[in-house]
């Protein structure tokens, strides 16, 4: 395939679920879709320590998705998302790293992205503030935010439809205004900041898709429970991104090569509609 021959994607994913992740996300458009890919398997190269060993058998992994820091909720939306959810006091910042932090988040969104529903569809998010401390904030530098905000909203192929703040504490406002600049107008406006639970489950239409704590039917210890689960039947393919490395190849092959990338990537658009 021409994935296959091209020397700066060597041993990417072929198959059609992942290809279909960037070509879905840039609106089948090819050369968008070819250089988001390069982007993303650039960046898991850059950052192992964010993005290799997606093991939800690792403690620190399995600690987070439990203690409900992220998990997703079992039930879809009602606009058949899939909803993100994250007690963000749930983080020991005296034992946790950076590091866990961003491993969980992405081992739940790798995970998602593996169903082909959530790649058209997108996702939701809701953020539980409540609590929430400026000591556990500490785990994070400026520069560190920007790369992590960056890469989440530029270099990974989701769609991140609405998100939702709960009870964010008023000393944090600066931060989350801070972090706000880091992001496209596009994705500014799919924020909302929920004072209360009530208003939250107002915007959702629903509380029964939520943990029993927030009103809904089912506690949060079953939900995290049933997500790691989910984790560890796609254990494997997730350990198999580890094997997807981009070696660095200069301009001029690049250069060479592109009439015949785009080429094949029409073709291959042309497969998958």
């Amino acid at each position: 395939s021409w994935v296959q021959s091209q020397p700066q994607l060597k041993n990417c994913r072929t198959d059609a679920n992942f290809l279909l992740r960037f070509l879905r996300m840039q609106k089948f458009k090819i050369a968008e879709s070819k250089a988001m890919l390069e982007k993303y398997l650039e960046m898991r190269a850059k950052h192992p320590q964010w993005f290799c060993k997606l093991d939800i058998c690792i403690g620190a992994l399995s600690e987070l998705v439990l203690s409900g820091y992220i998990f997703v909720l079992p039930r879809r939306d009602r606009e058949g998302r899939r909803v993100i959810f994250s007690v963000a006091r749930n983080i020991d910042h005296t034992r946790h790293t950076n590091s866990d932090a961003m491993r969980a988040h992405i081992i739940t969104f790798e995970a998602l992205l593996a169903d082909e529903e959530n790649q058209v569809k997108g996702f939701t998010y809701i953020f539980d503030c409540s609590n929430l401390t400026l000591a556990q904030l500490s785990i994070w530098s400026p520069s560190e935010v920007r790369k992590a905000f960056t890469i989440c909203e530029k270099n990974l192929p989701m769609k991140h439809r609405d998100i939702n703040l709960l009870m964010l504490p008023f000393p944090l406002r600066a931060v989350f205004e801070f972090c706000k600049t880091l992001l496209s107008e596009k994705i500014k406006r799919r924020f909302s900041v929920h004072s209360t639970l009530d208003r939250l489950v107002d915007k959702l239409g629903t509380a029964d898709i939520l943990p029993l704590e927030y009103g809904g039917t089912v506690p949060l210890s079953d939900m995290t429970a049933m997500w790691v689960q989910e984790l560890r039947s796609r254990r494997e393919v997730l350990l198999g991104l580890d094997h997807s490395p981009l070696p660095v190849t200069d301009a001029k092959e690049n250069k060479k090569t592109e009439e015949k990338q785009n080429y094949i990537w029409g073709l291959f658009s042309t497969y998958v509609l």
